[in-house]
């Protein structure tokens, strides 16, 4: 059961740095595939994504594609409210915490398929104060499901009509200091697995070297219609996964 994990981890990275999500996948493999309980496996997960997160901020800031002042404004909010995140996490239920994930996640995707206007070439930028507020909600809900960051910072900035690659790159850096508060929050807990952790990071780092180079030769607009049609994909697994049995 531990080797379909690892090798689950590719791909997992394949699609973070694509579309910036893809790490939702690993908190469920670990609690199905593994018998980790679901605290365990989202405090393992948050440390993997220290890896991926490194890995797809460096890819990006190598070709210029990095929004380092916006990414700065959605860290200032996301890092202190991981830490709250990960703590509150044991107090809610985890099926409750998959099926609101779920909704927003697929009902973003929706949105931003068939609900929003198209506008050729609109570039949206948000204020610092809103960059900061959408950081703190993505970095709570992002600690409190152990699903690294970009996951709900996707959706939400795709909704307020952030471009797609601005999106995906501003994921990989707020993860950054997200996870690893989070990661903090968990090993207080001793919910971390860091053995485990890191050979998933390695290996979904390695996906996302190969997943940031195939988005930033996407156009703007396919990269956003991928993005949004993998949103509601993760989304509809989202609403399946606390169903299935163990």
């Amino acid at each position: 059961m531990g080797i379909a994990v690892l090798l689950l981890a590719i791909p997992v990275g394949i699609c973070i740095g694509v579309v910036g999500i893809g790490g939702v996948l690993l908190p469920p493999a670990l609690t199905w595939l593994t018998g980790l309980d679901i605290h365990a496996a989202a405090g393992t997960s948050s440390w993997s994504f220290l890896f991926t997160g490194i890995a797809g901020t460096a890819a990006y800031a190598r070709h210029q594609a990095m929004p380092w002042r916006f990414g700065g404004w959605l860290t200032l909010g996301a890092a202190p409210a991981a830490a709250v995140g990960a703590l509150v996490n044991g107090a809610v239920p985890a099926t409750a915490l998959w099926l609101v994930l779920a909704a927003l996640t697929a009902g973003s995707g929706a949105f931003n398929l068939w609900g929003r206007p198209r506008e050729s070439g609109s570039r949206r930028e948000l204020s610092p104060v809103a960059a900061v507020v959408v950081g703190a909600l993505v970095g709570f809900g992002s600690a409190l499901t152990g699903t690294g960051g970009p996951v709900l910072l996707v959706p939400v900035l795709l909704a307020l009509g952030v471009p797609a690659l601005t999106t995906v790159a501003a994921g990989q850096l707020v993860q950054l200091p997200l996870v690893g508060f989070a990661t903090v929050g968990y090993a207080a807990h001793g919910s971390v697995h860091f053995g485990l952790g890191s050979l998933l990071g390695v290996l979904s780092a390695a996906g996302v070297l190969a997943g940031a180079r195939l988005a930033r030769r996407l156009p703007g607009r396919h990269l956003h219609r991928v993005a949004s049609v993998a949103l509601v994909g993760f989304g509809a697994v989202l609403f399946v996964l606390p169903f299935l049995p163990r």
